[in-house]
C-alpha cells in the first residue's frame, strides 16, 4: 500500500479523523509503521544526508523494541511528524549503548556519575523526532512538534516510565526544551559530538521523578 492507504488504514481503525491532524502509536510490527520510516528517511537525508541503508544499519537491531508515535494530517492522510521510542528489547538502548560506540565511555559508569539507577522496564529511549518540511514553523505554528514532545511526556507519566534517553542535535535540544519545561539533563562529564550526521549532539536523559514535580511548582499551566 502507499502511503495515503496506510494513513486510511489507520485513521478508519481509530475512527476520530474529523480534527485537522491526528497522532497515532503504531509499533514497528505493524505494516503500517512504513509511515513513521517514512518521515524518518525524508528528515534524516534533508538535514544529515544519511542513506536509507544507513539508517537500517543504524536502527534495525532495534525494531523489536521500537514503538513509533506519528502526527498524521487527515485531510491528506500523510505522515506529518514521528518520534521513535526504544523500548526495553534484547537489543538494549540505542542512546545508552552509543555512549561506549560513539563517546567511548562506560554506560555504568556514566549512569553513576549522573546519579541515573533505575529498572531497564521504566526507560523510553526517544531514537529519533522528526517533522516533515511543510509542517515546519509558520505553517503549523509548531504544532507537529508540540505534539509529539506532548505525546513522549504525557504517555511516559501514564505508563509509569521512570527516565528517558536521548541523543539530541544541540540545535534541536534547545527548541524541545523551549517546549516541554527543560525536561533533559545532559550525562555529567560529557561533551558534544558529531552523531549520525549531526555535527554536534549530546547525550540526555529525563528523570520523570524529578521533571513532573518540578514542572507541576515551576509552570502548572504547562504541567
Amino acid at each position: 500500500m502507499d502511503l495515503q492507504e496506510l494513513a486510511s488504514s489507520v485513521m478508519r481503525e481509530e475512527g476520530r479523523s474529523s480534527t485537522p491532524f491526528g497522532l497515532y502509536v503504531i509499533p514497528a510490527s505493524d505494516p503500517r509503521s512504513e509511515l513513521a520510516r517514512h518521515v524518518e528517511r525524508a528528515v534524516f537525508g534533508e538535514f544529515f544526508g544519511e542513506t536509507e541503508e544507513f539508517l537500517r544499519q543504524e536502527y534495525d537491531e532495534y525494531e523489536q523494541g521500537s514503538v513509533f508515535l506519528v502526527v498524521l494530517d487527515h485531510p491528506r492522510r500523510l505522515p506529518a511528524g514521528v518520534v521513535r521510542l526504544i523500548v526495553d528489547s534484547p537489543a538494549g538502548f540505542k542512546s545508552l549503548n552509543d555512549l561506549e560506540r560513539i563517546w567511548g565511555e562506560d554506560i555504568d559508569a556514566v549512569l553513576a556519575r549522573s546519579g541515573v539507577d533505575v529498572d531497564p522496564s521504566t526507560i523510553w529511549d526517544v531514537a529519533t523526532i522528526a517533522v516533515m518540511p511543510e509542517y515546519r514553523k509558520s505553517s503549523t505554528n509548531g504544532l507537529i512538534s508540540l505534539a509529539l514532545v506532548q505525546a513522549v511526556i504525557t504517555l511516559a507519566a501514564k505508563r509509569g516510565v521512570e527516565l528517558g534517553l536521548a541523543v539530541f542535535d544541540l540545535v534541536a535540544l534547545d527548541l524541545i526544551q523551549a517546549v516541554c519545561g527543560r525536561a533533559w539533563q545532559t550525562f555529567d562529564g560529557l561533551e558534544p559530538k558529531g552523531y549520525l550526521g549531526s555535527p554536534s549532539s549530546i547525550a540526555c536523559y529525563c528523570d520523570m521523578q524529578e521533571f513532573c514535580p518540578r514542572l507541576a511548582f515551576t509552570d502548572p499551566d504547562l504541567y
